[in-house]
């Protein structure tokens, strides 16, 4: 499990928690997550496909990436 903190001048406006639920057969893995926004008290789920060793930086901008088109 991870989480993220995205704050503004220490306020907190979002929030994620993250966590690997299973490895794939195209060697990805996938990740469901939890996006919340402080502001609007928004929440929404869902799930990317991220390869680990890229790290979590691809992880987290593929979140935010899914997060900005269900908008």
């Amino acid at each position: 499990m991870f989480t993220v903190e995205i704050r503004i001048n220490g306020a907190m406006i979002a929030h994620i928690y993250g966590r690997n639920i299973a490895p794939l057969p195209n060697g990805k893995t996938r990740y469901e997550y939890e996006y919340y926004e402080a502001e609007t008290r928004k929440v929404q789920n869902g799930s990317v496909e991220h390869l680990r060793e890229a790290g979590i930086v691809p992880l987290v901008s593929s979140i935010l990436n899914d997060v900005s088109h269900d908008n």
